[in-house]
């Protein structure tokens, strides 16, 4: 019987976060808990990102500017984590015992202790650059300020704001740097141990970043890349146009990829389990009052939905589907976590 945690919120003022448990047997889902935030964690549209299930039976889960710990067998909160430089963290993975924090609105990766300890960060901008960011400030998009070059002169101004997109905050004083919505550099959006690197999917620029060594390690060209799930010896990603991309661990060349609308079903793809046997994606449904702000797809979003499809590895075909769409609220998923037996 294969069962999964999905973790997810809505795109609604609520803010709350959920976690469902996917069963693919009987194609339905419960909920295990749903979190509230306090007010000076809540974000409007912002729920559940990406977590981990630790050897304890935690369930690790990014919130906006929290890490939230949570017993799944009680279906219980048992703590949250939150400092005030956390901004849209997409991901928490366990790694050496230590938690490692997709830290997305500040454009860094976060090593926390499973006890609360900040142990250091791999900082994708400087720490001039961040503070500036953190004081309301914000650079020119099409100038990130990692070029400082040799000519010894301090770093100019920066543009007072920038032109409304529709999602970012136009005022970055309005609230404290971690209740904003704040354009960042590369997005980056998960973290794995893969071999003795630990790589970092970046969705802007398609990229794998070697967080150790400071490199690109690979690029998909083209791909808006969400996920890096390690199976055996390969590395599964997925883009948001449907596409499930499985690399090689020790070159990160590609072996092969599938499309999941060829089941018929489509939505943003974000959310993997890799199995044996299966391969388990989270779409999330695009509607067209609120289109992504990126390419999605070659496609209209009508018909598509917030589901999670269990896919046979070895054909490509649909095995099972369990739909967690909302009509109302418009659910989304962002991490799906296989359950073993001592897990349930």
């Amino acid at each position: 019987m294969v069962k999964a945690l999905v973790t997810g919120g809505y795109f609604d003022d609520g803010g709350d976060g959920v976690v469902w448990c996917v069963d693919f047997a009987a194609e339905r889902a419960d909920v295990v808990v749903r979190w509230h935030p306090p007010a000076h964690l809540r974000v409007a549209t912002k729920g559940f990102a990406g977590g981990c299930l630790g050897g304890d039976g935690s369930l690790y889960v990014a919130a906006h500017a929290a890490v939230v710990r949570i017993d799944a067998r009680a279906g219980r909160v048992t703590g949250a984590l939150h400092q005030p430089c956390m901004n849209d963290l997409h991901h928490v993975a366990l790694i050496d015992a230590q938690l490692y924090v997709a830290n997305t609105g500040l454009s860094a990766v976060d090593v926390l202790s499973p006890a609360g300890d900040f142990l250091g960060s791999h900082a994708l901008l400087p720490a001039w650059a961040n503070a500036r960011r953190l004081g309301g400030e914000d650079p020119p998009a099409n100038a990130p300020p990692v070029r400082p070059g040799w000519s010894g002169e301090s770093p100019a101004p920066w543009p007072q704001r920038r032109s409304d997109d529709g999602y970012h905050a136009t005022n970055r004083r309005q609230d404290p740097f971690h209740r904003l919505k704040v354009p960042d550099y590369l997005h980056v959006n998960h973290v794995a141990a893969v071999g003795d690197r630990v790589l970092a999917t970046c969705f802007a620029d398609g990229t794998l970043r070697d967080l150790q060594r400071f490199g690109v390690a690979a690029r998909l060209e083209g791909h808006f890349l969400h996920d890096g799930v390690v199976h055996g010896d390969s590395l599964w990603v997925t883009a948001i146009d449907g596409s499930v991309v499985e690399l090689d661990v020790q070159d990160l060349a590609e072996r092969r990829r599938l499309s999941t609308f060829a089941t018929g079903h489509h939505g943003w793809c974000r959310g993997l389990a890799v199995t044996d046997e299966y391969l388990m994606v989270g779409l999330t449904e695009v509607r067209r009052g609120r289109l992504p702000r990126h390419r999605w797809a070659d496609r209209s979003p009508d018909g598509s939905e917030t589901s999670v499809l269990l896919i046979e590895r070895a054909t490509g075909r649909l095995s099972a589907r369990v739909d967690l769409s909302d009509p109302v609220r418009h659910s989304k998923i962002y991490s799906v976590l296989p359950l073993t037996e001592e897990d349930r």
